[in-house]
């Protein structure tokens, strides 16, 4: 069962109470991700985009760090608010909240894969036996689920 359908509107979202708590903690996990320079996923968050020229990168990392804080935080609360109406049944998201959720998946998967290590050592194969491995793969299917139906969306609006 896929957890979000496109329809005229948006993409419909209908989630399972445990995953609905599931989510509602990972939207606090990720609250600050990325600040901290010894946080794991800070260097995943914002890479260095000049290699060659640091002085540039931290430049550049300074110019877009207002924005990228207020971005980011206006996603999440997108993405509390729809927790809230999944929590009283199917609801739908607009294109804009919908393209919100996907970032704060995204984002959330990147966090909690840095902070394991995971991309050094990638996802074991077959079923997964630390809770928060199988919590990075959950959110990568959600992640595609949504990201589907979102292409299906635009391909309904052409």
């Amino acid at each position: 069962m896929s957890r979000f359908r496109a329809t005229a509107d948006g993409v419909e979202v209908q989630l399972l109470d445990t995953e609905i708590a599931i989510l509602v903690r990972l939207s606090a996990v990720v609250q600050g991700a990325g600040v901290e320079k010894d946080d794991p996923a800070t260097e995943r968050l914002r890479p260095v985009i000049y290699s060659d020229d640091t002085k540039a990168s931290r430049e550049f990392d300074r110019l877009g760090a207002k924005e990228r804080v207020e971005v980011r935080s206006a996603d999440r609360e997108k993405f509390v608010d729809g927790l809230k109406k999944a929590e009283a049944g199917v609801f739908t998201l607009s294109t804009e909240d919908t393209a919100a959720w996907a970032r704060v998946l995204g984002e959330s998967r990147i966090v909690l894969a840095a902070r394991k290590g995971l991309f050094d050592s990638g996802l074991p194969e077959g079923r997964p036996q630390d809770p928060e491995v199988a919590l990075v793969m959950f959110i990568g299917v959600l992640q595609e689920e949504l990201v589907g139906q979102m292409l299906a969306t635009m391909e309904d609006n052409k």
